[in-house]
């Protein structure tokens, strides 16, 4: 860092001020052009217009509440698409049928009908098997012998059988091949001989047979018909759903079939005639679109009413048959038409895309929105086609050539009315780093603050550029920076009441920073200052915006002056050390007794450190009676002695009880160990950094003076042509500053009031006249010449070090046994 600022001594400052105004002009332009700057945000629907928009070519957009009203009316209108089930049809009928099956009693008509001639069979089939018990008397065991039936015939086996109390079906036991006429005979037997019976037990035996009739054989087979209860109880099993009557009903129209076939009548029958019937009224109602979903209960609701009708002969009980076919359909029809709802939305996403965008048009020179009015949907989307195919060059350009003309100003003015910072290339490159960080904090609050809430603004941390211009540069340069920040907050949020609080911002902490000589008055600078700029934000918000943001405005108004503070004094130490600054805080800093610089001097040198000390302690009340820096007085004057800690014995002050070296040294060789203390002294600065405008100090508060009291030893000791006088004078600078000037005061009337009070107890005429006997030789020497102080000052300099010296050197009570004041034995009245 110290090479970097070395670099701006060694080229030219003409060159380097040129380069600093020419990088605070881009940086800021960069700054505020960047971001939402290129493309201005347009304002949201609902909130006033900030503007009057108005069209420069035609503008068309898109209605969206329009057009989705009619995509939606579109969408609405599509019926609901079905699909049909072509084989629900079928189902119904097949159960249909299946009842008619299971009521007819169409197995028994051929038992029923009347026989014309013999019916001859020519097969004959038994197939059955019952399993029946064997048993013996009781007693013990028995055999009981099972004949050997072979050859019988089935008659003759049964007789057999029977006679032993066996009483058996022909069953699988026994096989009857087939004989002549009505004789079979057992071709098989199993078990063939004896059984074994044990009493009280059973034995099961199985005979059975299978019988292949001759041809002559005929067998007249009798099927027991079920009575009509039977019947009805078979269908309730089957049928339960249906309702009593109707099952009734069709087991009577059954039973008529069968008393028509038994009387002769095969055809027509009223079963036949009661399916067709059925059937053709399924198939009317699947005639058409078939049956939807929502049109079941209506149908259903048909047929329960008596819509049904027989188209068949005259019925004794037309009625009840209707009314149970009617029943029967009922509980067997279904929908086979149902909505499709994957097919319906699809149809209705089809019907909404077919519908085109309703559109508005703004002709070129047409107001889309007047200031002030509410931005609707449609004016909003046509604001932002404005401002998005608008020209950006043209905007760009002027916010470069506003901040250009910003910096030209504050250049034109730093350089006729602030020389000292015009001559300092590093301070207009700091100054311009100024600039470019406002620019940089305005276009951060702008892209904050959304649309419709301007209060927000109010969080500008304007103030931080009032504590940095105040504490870097002076209060006339922290004013200059009011400009900058307000119009970049201009350009930025384009809102007037944000420029004009940011500007106030500025100018609220430096009354505070101004005098600070303290963490304690910086502290309580940021505190007043944000008490200012709550309520003036809130004045502001009042009367430039129609809304009421007022107390949002002062909440945020009094956040921002916190936030600038806490900015501006935290990048504080980092500036001024990048740029080697002395500021409020180095200088606390450096007067800190901690300090390891100071801690050197204590050690080394003590009388030289309690000297510097006192010397500190004079110059801080000088400088403020002359309304100069007390902070830089006072730490120049603690650090102008550092030199003494290379060879500490050698200097007065530190000579406690000790013969005094220059008693043996030649006065050319005491002048050069004074001398030397100075250049030993800028060194030893060098190393523990101290900063140039505090270093000055050790330079500078001997500045070219006459070491008289060596000097005039050596006209003792030689003739006065061969005394040079620049042998014996300090090697360092004339004061270059009214700070400067008041140490090398300080430092030399200290010296002389410690001196009298060794000699005799300082009076506050004495005090008085040996600060008048120091200022009027160093005054006509000509070490003030170039200090900038007036007579006026020099007056109140010297007025203020007697009142310090006077309650320095006040008066003590003598205690006994202890030596005697001086004061009162000369009869002077002591200083109090």
């Amino acid at each position: 860092m110290t090479k970097l600022r070395d670099r701006f001594d060694t080229l030219r400052p003409g060159l380097l001020r040129s380069l600093a105004v020419l990088v605070a002009i881009v940086g800021a332009s960069i700054a505020l052009i960047a971001g939402q700057l290129g493309v201005e945000e347009p304002p949201e629907a609902g909130v006033p217009a900030p503007q009057t928009y108005n069209a420069d070519r035609t503008i068309i957009v898109v209605d969206e509440v329009a057009t989705e009203e009619a995509r939606d009316a579109a969408a609405g209108a599509v019926e609901v698409v079905y699909t049909t089930d072509e084989e629900v049809p079928l189902q119904v009928q097949e159960g249909i049928e299946a009842f008619f099956a299971a009521v007819t009693l169409e197995a028994y008509h051929a038992q029923v009908r009347p026989v014309e001639e013999p019916p001859v069979e020519t097969t004959t089939t038994t197939v059955e098997a019952t399993p029946t018990t064997l048993f013996a008397d009781e007693g013990g065991e028995a055999t009981v012998v099972v004949p050997n039936l072979l050859g019988s015939t089935e008659a003759e086996a049964l007789a057999a059988l029977t006679a032993q109390r066996l009483n058996l079906v022909v069953g699988e036991p026994f096989e009857v091949s087939a004989g002549s006429g009505s004789q079979d005979l057992v071709t098989a037997q199993d078990p063939p001989g004896e059984v074994l019976v044990t009493p009280g037990s059973t034995v099961t035996v199985q005979l059975g047979f299978v019988a292949t009739p001759a041809t002559t054989t005929t067998t007249t087979t009798t099927l027991a018909i079920p009575t009509p209860e039977e019947q009805e109880l078979s269908l309730a099993e089957a049928y339960g759903f249906l309702s009593e009557e109707t099952r009734s009903a069709f087991v009577a129209v059954a039973r008529a079939d069968l008393d028509a076939v038994a009387a002769g009548v095969d055809e027509d029958l009223l079963l036949d005639q009661l399916l067709d019937d059925t059937n053709d009224r399924i198939t009317l109602e699947y005639a058409g679109d078939g049956i939807r979903t929502e049109e079941l209960a209506g149908v259903l609701s048909s047929l329960a009413n008596g819509s049904v009708i027989l188209s068949s002969r005259d019925w004794p009980d037309r009625a009840v048959a209707a009314d149970a076919v009617a029943e029967l359909i009922i509980f067997n029809l279904k929908d086979n038409v149902k909505a499709d709802p994957a097919a319906t939305e699809a149809k209705r996403i089809e019907e909404r895309a077919a519908v085109a965008n309703t559109t508005v048009e703004y002709v070129v020179g047409q107001d889309i929105v007047k200031q002030g009015d509410i931005i609707t949907v449609n004016q909003a989307n046509a604001i932002e086609q404005l401002l998005a195919g608008a020209p950006q060059t043209p905007r760009r350009l002027a916010a470069g050539v506003v901040v250009a003309a910003v910096v030209a100003l504050l250049t034109l003015f730093l350089r006729r009315n602030r020389p000292r910072l015009w001559a300092q290339p590093k301070l207009m490159f700091l100054f311009g780093l100024l600039i470019v960080l406002a620019a940089v904090s305005a276009r951060l609050v702008g892209s904050l603050i959304p649309d419709g809430n301007s209060a927000l603004g109010y969080i500008m941390p304007a103030a931080a550029f009032g504590y940095l211009g105040g504490i870097l540069f002076d209060t006339r340069a922290a004013v200059l920076m009011s400009i900058p920040v307000a119009v970049f907050a201009g350009i930025t949020t384009g809102d007037i009441g944000i420029v004009v609080f940011s500007a106030a911002s500025v100018l609220a902490p430096l009354p505070f920073v101004s005098k600070a000589a303290s963490m304690r008055d910086l502290r309580v600078a940021i505190l007043y200052t944000a008490l200012i700029t709550g309520p003036f934000a809130a004045a502001v918000a009042w009367f430039f915006t129609e809304n009421n943001v007022a107390g949002e405005a002062a909440f945020f108004g009094f956040g921002g002056g916190l936030l600038g503070g806490l900015i501006g004094l935290g990048i504080l130490p980092y500036v001024d050390n990048a740029f080697g600054l002395t500021t409020t805080l180095t200088l606390l800093d450096l007067t800190d007794r901690n300090h390891p610089a100071l801690r050197l001097l204590e050690e080394r040198a003590p009388g030289t450190f309690n000297h510097s000390m006192l010397v500190g302690t004079l110059a801080g009340r000088a400088a403020r009676a002359i309304d100069a820096n007390p902070l830089l007085a006072e730490a120049a004057a603690y650090y102008h002695d550092l030199g003494k800690t290379e060879n500490p014995h050698l200097f007065i002050e530190n000579q406690f009880g000790a013969a005094n070296p220059h008693n043996w040294m030649s006065p050319e060789e005491s002048a050069a160990v004074i001398r030397n203390h100075v250049t030993d002294g800028i060194r030893i600065a060098r190393e523990y950094r101290i900063p140039p405008d505090v270093a000055i100090g050790i330079r500078q508060h001997h500045g070219t003076s006459l070491m008289r009291f060596f000097y005039h030893k050596a006209l003792e000791d030689r003739p006065s042509d061969e005394v040079a006088t620049d042998d014996f004078r300090h090697i360092g600078q004339k004061p270059q500053s009214r700070e400067m000037a008041i140490v090398m005061l300080c430092d030399a009337i200290e010296a002389a009031a410690r001196s009298l009070a060794y000699l005799d107890n300082p009076t506050a005429d004495g005090l008085r006249k040996i600060v008048e006997q120091v200022v009027g030789e160093k005054f006509e020497d000509g070490q003030l010449d170039e200090s900038a102080l007036t007579f006026g000052d020099l007056t109140k300099v010297k007025q203020a070090l007697v009142d310090a010296l006077i309650s320095h050197y006040h008066h003590r009570i003598v205690y006994p046994n202890f030596p005697g004041n001086a004061a009162e034995e000369s009869g002077e009245e002591p200083v109090l």
